[in-house]
């Protein structure tokens, strides 16, 4: 926007105008574009009582409408030797409004309109001819050029007006551009981050809608063209929508649908020919989101706000630069998905080695990762860290792998010596992960699920706080699936009865502080997942 209004800037001309004519003694009026009267002259003083009667103003009015309609806008006289000038103000073709200066030239006294202007003004003509007679211009010449001298210093305001409006344009697509780049190079640094995409994308929509001149900002991903989770049904938006949030969705699918597989992208969707245009009333930006040639989001802006309401070349220029970074970004967490989704494979196949090997323990470690993130997100730790928990209740008895199979199927008391086997698999378990970069943070997990908070576990044998927090809760964890499923030595625990233990072991085997939020749990998703295992006969009758 303009730093000075229009209406501001107009009626600033009109007060240097007034003060130059003032400065030469020449009478001026204003009108407005419909000739209203804006502004009466203010002298010479004692011409006051002539210039502002009745008769001499509806004869400059009528000279002011005829300035704003005739094709010319030439001068007239109020009566002979009395000169009408009219200083037009314009805005393209349009005319604003009007200003008439009155120039007195030789003899403009000796006219019967005089006397009868005076008459009518309660004026003695032959008393007010010498009052008038001080302002007449002596000299033929002097009238035209006085006439030549206001046009030019109307022009020359209305120069300086339009260089302002254009030094304002300029300072505005200056700083707009500015804001623009600035975006640009905020959000490529902004969009190297893959984690929470769908936090991401709602901050993108966000900052975008507080740079570029639209009401709203939306993207639109589409549910076959994305293979990240978060985005399969996403829609994005920042700003005041144009009709409820479900109809929008569905309006930003069906323009999506109708480009994709189009070469030619119709970018600029007009309400004549496109439904969710025609909904918002006005232009829609639509830039397509691809990845690997294909699209998969749409990027749309619509409701162009300001003074220009037409969608700018470099507007479009703007929003498919952002449509690309949109894409890169897109790319990186794609291929972020297919790693952790090869990572969290490669994680259930070493479960699944373990799993093998005890027909009894089969899904234990699935349940448990269940158990650890409820736990976690219930103590009210961050969703990385909750995923975390998750990962460590998947591998924390990896290390199993390395206790013969006679021992962890055996059904009845195991000796001190199996015992010692049995014991050593947290440390085995650490060693076999602990040179995967991915897993630093759940090898406390791996190797403290087995300490107790009396400091009577093992394999450190630490105690309390020492032990970390996500050993804590994988040893209730740990306990609480291993009570609640059939096992080689005894059958399952009623959850009455589980849950009365870990109540009755805090302090001594669990950390009293976790104990109330872990049997506080919502069970539902450990026992879906207990019966699926049951159901597929993963668990021993």
């Amino acid at each position: 926007m303009s730093l000075v209004p229009d209406v501001d800037r107009s009626a600033a001309d009109g007060d240097r105008l007034a003060a130059r004519c003032r400065e030469l003694n020449l009478p001026l009026w204003r009108f407005g574009s419909a000739a209203e009267l804006l502004r009466e002259p203010q002298g010479p003083h004692d011409l006051l009582a002539f210039l502002h009667s009745p008769a001499v103003r509806a004869a400059i009015e009528n000279a002011a409408r005829s300035a704003l309609t005739s094709e010319v806008g030439a001068e007239s006289e109020l009566f002979p030797g009395c000169h009408l000038i009219p200083l037009i103000d314009s805005e393209g073709s349009r005319r604003t409004g009007v200003s008439i200066g009155l120039v007195l030239g030789p003899g403009a006294s000796n006219s019967a309109d005089f006397v009868r202007l005076c008459t009518s003004a309660g004026l003695d003509p032959e008393s007010f001819r010498a009052v008038l007679d001080a302002h007449l211009l002596r000299s033929d010449l002097a009238s035209p050029r006085t006439a030549a001298a206001l046009r030019w210093s109307h022009e020359d305001i209305a120069r300086v007006r339009r260089d302002g409006r254009t030094l304002d344009q300029f300072s505005d697509k200056l700083l707009q551009a500015y804001e623009e780049i600035n975006l640009l190079f905020r959000l490529a640094r902004f969009l190297n981050c893959v984690s929470e995409p769908a936090e991401l994308l709602r901050v993108f929509c966000n900052q975008l809608h507080q740079v570029l001149p639209f009401r709203w900002i939306a993207i639109r991903f589409d549910p076959q063209g994305t293979q990240v989770r978060e985005l399969t049904d996403g829609l994005f938006t920042a700003g005041e929508l144009p009709c409820p949030r479900e109809q929008f969705a569905q309006l930003c699918s069906q323009t999506l649908g109708r480009f994709n597989g189009v070469q030619n992208w119709v970018r600029l969707l007009e309400p004549g020919a496109d439904e969710l245009a025609a909904l918002a009333g006005a232009d829609v930006l639509a830039e397509p989101v691809t990845h690997d040639g294909r699209v998969i989001a749409a990027l749309l802006a619509g409701n162009k706000q300001g003074d220009d309401l037409q969608i700018s070349s470099a507007e479009t220029q703007f929003i498919d630069a952002t449509a690309g970074f949109l894409g890169v970004f897109h790319e990186n967490i794609s291929r972020l998905a297919e790693q952790q989704a090869f990572f969290f494979g490669t994680v259930r196949a070493l479960t699944a080695s373990i799993d093998a090997k005890d027909r009894y323990t089969r899904g234990h470690s699935e349940r448990v990762a269940v158990l650890a993130a409820r736990a976690a997100a219930a103590i009210g730790l961050p969703r990385k860290t909750v995923e975390q928990y998750h990962i460590a209740g998947l591998v924390h008895d990896v290390g199993k792998i390395g206790i013969p199979e006679a021992v962890l199927t055996k059904t009845g008391r195991l000796t001190s010596e199996e015992f010692e086997h049995i014991k050593k698999h947290p440390e085995t378990g650490y060693g076999i992960l602990k040179d995967i970069p991915a897993l630093t943070d759940v090898l406390p997990g791996v190797l403290h699920h087995h300490e107790r908070w009396d400091g009577g576990g093992y394999p450190h044998k630490i105690a309390r706080e020492d032990i970390p927090l996500i050993g804590r809760v994988l040893a209730l964890a740990d306990t609480f699936d291993a009570m609640s499923s059939n096992r080689s030595y005894r059958p399952a625990m009623p959850r009455e009865q589980v849950i009365a233990e870990i109540r009755r072991c805090a302090g001594t085997q669990f950390d009293p502080a976790l104990v109330p939020a872990f049997c506080g749990l919502d069970f539902s998703e450990f026992d879906r997942v207990l019966k699926q295992h049951q159901s597929a006969g993963a668990i021993a009758a």
